[in-house]
């Protein structure tokens, strides 16, 4: 299951999808790798990840993945280019109706 966190740069929902250890003068330092839903794609120690308050260690808070483009709507697709190599994004039901289903890949959320 992958590990989520709050995006350290916007606050959006983010996905771990990287941890690695780099040498340091003070010996091996722990970091990650992380992507959020709003595009951000970070590489930083693992001190600098937010705790969110209240969530016991080791216990992930539950989240609803917002609409990438209204970004107030809960998401139910995830959406991409059909000639692009850009990762998909979520969208909720009233955004994809804007789409041009012609040029674009929709898939519903897993259930």
């Amino acid at each position: 299951m992958p590990e989520r966190t709050p995006c350290p740069d916007c606050g959006a929902a983010a996905e771990i999808i990287e941890r690695f250890t780099l040498a340091s003068t003070d010996g091996p330092i722990a970091h990650v790798a992380l992507s959020c839903t709003a595009g951000h794609h970070l590489r930083m120690s693992e001190d600098r990840l937010a705790s969110p308050a209240g969530v016991l260690p080791g216990l992930v808070p539950h989240t609803v993945q917002l609409c990438i483009h209204c970004r107030e709507t809960p998401a139910g697709f995830w959406v991409s280019r059909k000639s692009s190599v850009v990762a998909h994004r979520p969208w909720c039901l009233s955004c994809c109706q804007e789409l041009d289903w012609a040029s674009c890949e929709v898939r519903p959320f897993a259930s």
